[in-house]
This record gives structure tokens, C-alpha cells and sequence, in this order.
């Protein structure tokens, strides 16, 4: 799998990172239950950047030339259902479940009480559609809502900008092999 993820927390990660989106890869897995097109599928993905450590007063960014890197590793649990149109080689599906986002915050000169290196719970919602080009080889494509709710704006930049979601939205181009 490979996409882009765009962060819920704009501001907060466009100071840090000068970009509030980026791109992200991972894998997973898809089991179909025998009944109907009922599937449960697992799935992590990964983002990481590197930008800078800032100082926030009144919406004011100020860098601190402090390299900082941010790593993002969720892992997704969701249950769904996936449409079958006739005979046709085409498959739209929908699907729904529970997140666990860490987060990653690392920087060079800081104490292990700034670096952030946590977990934090969600959820997501997510619809797409698999084109099989043979019976064991498809595609897909799929956009994905996530909402980590409280994970972040205790402190810092995330709380200048009155940010607290870790979450965002995301689309994804997938490889899929399996019937």
C-alpha cells in the first residue's frame, strides 16, 4: 500500500514539518467471511518526516533551528462489506473499525520529557473499490477518514493552535494478491 496522508492538525504539523500531509506506506491483510461479502481486514501504515522544533506566540511561528523528526505508525482494525456487481471484475467496499496511532516526536538536543513517544486510540471509516486484473491479482484504491481525538494539544505547538486530533484523511493505492 502507498498514499498520502493529510493531518487533521494542519497548523501544528505545517509549523513543525512546513507540510501538513505526506506520504505514507505499509501492508495488511484482508480475510472474506462466508457470509455475503462480510470481511475483516488489518492493516499498518507509516509516516515519518523530519522538520524543525518551533516556538508559538500569538499564531506567530518562530523557528528554533532545532532539527525534529515525527514518526506516525497506526495499526487498523476494520470490519466492512464488499459489493459484488454481476460477473464484472469490479468490487466497491466499505468499511469501519478501531485505530492505534503511535506517535513519534524525536529531536537531537531534547530531554527524554520533550520527546513524545506514545499511543493513543481512534477510529476510521473507509471506502473504496479492488478492479481484479487476474483471479489472484488486483488493485484498489480507497480514501480513509481517521480520528485520534484527544491524542495531542496538552502542550506545545499543537496547543497554541488549539489542535487535538492525530487523525486526518488519507488515500491509498493498493496492491492486492489473493482471491
Amino acid at each position: 500500500m502507498a498514499g498520502n496522508f493529510s493531518f487533521a492538525a494542519k497548523r501544528s504539523f505545517d509549523a513543525i514539518l512546513g507540510t501538513s500531509s505526506g506520504p505514507i506506506f505499509g501492508g495488511g491483510a484482508r480475510i472474506g467471511i462466508p457470509l455475503g461479502g462480510l470481511f475483516v481486514d488489518v492493516g499498518a501504515w507509516r509516516f515519518k518526516d523530519q522538520g524543525e522544533r518551533v516556538f508559538v506566540l500569538n499564531d506567530q511561528v518562530y523557528p528554533l533551528h532545532i532539527p525534529a523528526e515525527i514518526t506516525v505508525t497506526p495499526i487498523e482494525l476494520s470490519i466492512g462489506w464488499r459489493f459484488r456487481i454481476g460477473r464484472t471484475k469490479f468490487a466497491p467496499y466499505v468499511a469501519g473499525g478501531l485505530t492505534t496511532m503511535k506517535y513519534r516526536e524525536t529531536s537531537d538536543f531534547a530531554t527524554d520529557a520533550e520527546n513524545v513517544d506514545d499511543n493513543f486510540s481512534g477510529y476510521h471509516l473507509l471506502g473504496g473499490a479492488e478492479y481484479k486484473i487476474t483471479k489472484w491479482l488486483g488493485v484498489a484504491g480507497e480514501g480513509t477518514w481517521t480520528t485520534v481525538p484527544d491524542a495531542i494539544g496538552e502542550s506545545g505547538v499543537s496547543k497554541a493552535f488549539n489542535e487535538n486530533d492525530l487523525g486526518g484523511a488519507s488515500f491509498r493505492f493498493k496492491i492486492t494478491v489473493g482471491r
